[in-house]
């Protein structure tokens, strides 16, 4: 019965020791799943930003868009006078 008991006995400290292995490698991955948390967070914020970056790029182009265009109109208008005040002499226009 007292072997028994030994055995038992040294059963159980393998036990407690491979649950306090278990406790130290799970404190540890814990830790590591914060600073990937943290990573992704980060990341998850400068896209945010890019993104933000990216819309008021649109915008900025558009608006450029618009003032390229009214100087089409803007050149047309003033090739169409030139043509007036020329009256029967030749005017060449842009893109002909």
């Amino acid at each position: 019965m007292q072997i028994e008991k030994i055995v038992l006995e040294k059963a159980a400290d393998t036990l407690l020791e491979k649950a306090e292995d278990c406790f130290d490698l799970a404190k540890t991955q814990h830790h590591l799943a914060e600073k990937q948390h943290e990573g992704a967070a980060m990341q998850k914020e400068n896209a945010d930003k890019q993104i933000a970056i990216a819309a008021q790029q649109h915008c900025d182009a558009e608006k450029l868009d618009a003032k390229a265009d009214k100087l089409d109109t803007l050149g047309r208008a003033l090739e169409n006078s030139a043509a007036e005040t020329m009256g029967d002499t030749v005017v060449v226009q842009r893109g002909q």
